[in-house]
């Protein structure tokens, strides 16, 4: 169906079923009696010369009236209901009229829209637009009929419901195109906040369009009720009062609206961000009114109360300017230490080159004698802008490390147990030490050996190595534990 016939169709359809049950309402709250609509239209002809008169000149709408009717033949001013053919006639060709109006609106609508996106080289989406063209165009087609239809020379009665019909209308068209316009506007907003770096719009941009949509639905419907009543402030004061009276009933609603408040002025966390609450883990997709939608890892939506983060630590992991590796490098018993000192520095070379790494702060050093293996501590950090890159130079430094040890010709561990039978033989020791005391010199004398020559480059024995200090990198600072 083309926007031509959808219009047409839903002005038709609107305004026959509002006339259909409004001129009986009429007819029940006035009474006029069928003598009294003749009556009426017999002296349809004073009214106007007698207003004709008053003005001093006649209006352009009685001049084209009087055009109209003069040049009628009989059959068309005979009645049918409570109008002459050629005035129900004049209706159908209004409505026609209003449907070319509704169609010119909408293309103009679209296009005022659309050369404004463009201007700022952003890309509306067309459903979006379509559902902003409709009431415009529904907009200026009520106007043009309720501009026109005085021309017909309609008796006060119905020329009353005509204009109450079409008003009310136009009113409801009114709040349908703001809140159409709301979402037009926001979603330019959308788009340009995506543009910057600042996260903060992202999750501003949807409170805001749900905060103009509620404010434009309640406007709208104090107007409506206003076309259908006079008493206009004792509308506004009932819901005054009845917002009053579900405010007090609706506690948990204040708390969460307070909640929001929070998220908004200490913003805990922003959208996108990979949060923490209690035993909730997730990303945080939609900040709303009531609640804070996080979408967990294993893809199911959590909805959050917001007076939750309150009295909740929110642990926000998207905050974090490292991401941590800590791991051991488990290597067999039979690594001599040549080749475990060659791995060592090995990796912190890996680390000193990758590009994500942090160069200011890691530690790669023997750390542990497990029951199964020798255990190297690696601990170092990434500056990695999201999960996905993480998991990426964690493999690729990973995987060098391997190269690495493969070149090196160390072999890695893994969890065994030995079972050694002992022999006889093997029980008796090869120049065992004299006594207690003598194989207490001989092992303090090996130690010193060792000593010495670990401790040569720093000056010998008796010299303290200076602290362990790494080559500030690009951004300093202290890597705890963190």
């Amino acid at each position: 169906m083309s926007l031509f016939a959808a219009g047409r169709r839903t002005f038709v359809i609107g305004l026959t079923a509002f006339l259909v049950f409004a001129s009986p309402a009429w007819a029940g709250r006035d009474g006029p009696s069928r003598e009294a609509r003749a009556a009426a239209a017999q002296t349809q002809e004073g009214n106007l010369a007698s207003e004709e008169a008053e003005s001093g000149s006649p209006t352009v709408l009685q001049r084209l009236h009087d055009r109209i009717e003069k040049g009628m033949p009989k059959v068309l001013k005979q009645r049918a209901f409570f109008m002459e053919n050629w005035k129900w006639a004049g209706v159908l060709l209004l409505i026609f009229v209003a449907c070319i109006v509704d169609r010119l609106f909408r293309a103009v609508a679209g296009r005022v829209a659309r050369r404004a996106a463009n201007s700022q080289r952003i890309h509306l989406d067309s459903d979006v637009l379509l559902s902003f063209e409709r009431p415009m165009g529904l907009l200026g087609a009520v106007l043009a009929f309720e501009l026109l239809v005085p021309a017909l020379g309609l008796s006060e009665p119905v020329l009353r419901i005509f204009l109450l019909a079409t008003s009310f209308v136009a009113t409801v068209a009114g709040v349908w195109a703001a809140y159409s316009l709301v979402d037009v506007i926001c979603d330019y907003l959308a788009e340009k906040a995506s543009r910057t770096a600042n996260r903060f719009d992202n999750m501003l941009v949807p409170l805001a369009r749900r905060t103009f949509k509620l404010f434009v639905l309640v406007v709208g419907i104090v107007f409506v009720a206003s076309r259908l009543s006079d008493d206009l402030w004792g509308i506004v004061a009932g819901l005054g009062l009845g917002s009053i009276a579900v405010g007090f009933a609706a506690r948990d609603s204040m708390e969460n609206l307070f909640g929001t408040f929070t998220v908004l002025l200490d913003k805990p966390f922003q959208i996108g961000d990979w949060i923490l609450v209690g035993d909730m883990e997730g990303t945080v997709e939609v900040v709303g009114f009531r609640s804070t939608r996080i979408r967990t890892f294993y893809n199911s939506l959590i909805t959050v109360p917001n007076r939750t983060f309150i009295s909740s630590n929110v642990d926000n992991m998207g905050e974090r300017h490292y991401r941590r590796i800590k791991t051991l490098l488990s290597l067999t018993y039979d690594t001599p230490p040549e080749k475990i000192e060659a791995l060592c520095e090995g990796v912190r070379q890996l680390i000193r080159s990758h590009p994500y790494t942090r160069k200011d702060y890691y530690h790669v050093y023997l750390n542990g004698l497990g029951a199964s293996s020798l255990d190297v501590l690696l601990y170092c950090f990434l500056q990695a802008p999201d999960w996905g890159t993480e998991l990426r130079e964690k493999h690729r430094l990973f995987a060098d490390i391997l190269r690495l040890a493969e070149r090196l010709e160390v072999s890695f561990a893994f969890p065994t147990q030995t079972l050694h039978v002992a022999k006889p033989e093997d029980l008796v020791h090869e120049n065992p030490p004299e006594s207690d005391s003598a194989g207490a010199h001989k092992g303090r004398k090996i130690a010193d050996e060792i000593v010495e020559k670990t401790l040569k480059p720093f000056g010998g024995v008796g010299e303290k190595p200076p602290p362990v200090t790494i080559q500030p990198g690009p951004i300093g600072g202290d890597g705890g534990e963190g």
